[in-house]
């Protein structure tokens, strides 16, 4: 099976691996925050005018993060992760287990109170995204 991580550039990859060293040890609401600070850093040190990519490679290293340190529905904050990955299935399956149960978005912004508005600009960088069948289509 690929996975997104064997598609990412080098140099997010060896932040990736970073990041699942660090990560690794600690409990899911501890890499939770650690992934949330490291898109408030993305967003604050960068000088790049089109946000909506910072964010999408965000979710790229949520994504790939979440391919190594194995994801558990279980966990509210590790569910929230897997809504906004790049995974379908992850996201899919996510995303209904929080509409069946409306306690867990509530527990997500009693965590990180910006959860929301991460979420929305999760959809609308996805949005924004290029799609290869749609320019293929288009030409």
């Amino acid at each position: 099976m690929t996975t997104l991580y064997e598609h990412l550039p080098v140099d997010i990859r060896e932040v990736v691996d970073a990041y699942v060293v660090d990560l690794s040890p600690h409990p899911w609401r501890t890499r939770f925050l650690a992934l949330i600070d490291l898109l408030e850093e993305k967003l604050e040190s960068s000088t790049e005018p089109k946000r909506w990519r910072l964010i999408q490679q965000w979710t790229g290293i949520v994504t790939a993060t979440l391919e190594h340190l194995r994801p558990d529905s279980s966990v509210v904050e590790c569910l929230g992760l897997m809504s906004i990955s790049f995974n379908e299935q992850w996201s899919a399956q996510a995303l209904g287990q929080i509409e069946r149960d409306p306690t867990v978005l509530d527990r997500l912004v009693a965590i990180c109170p910006d959860w929301e508005d991460i979420v929305d600009s999760v959809l609308e960088a996805n949005q924004r995204r290029p799609i290869k069948s749609r320019q293929a289509r288009s030409r």
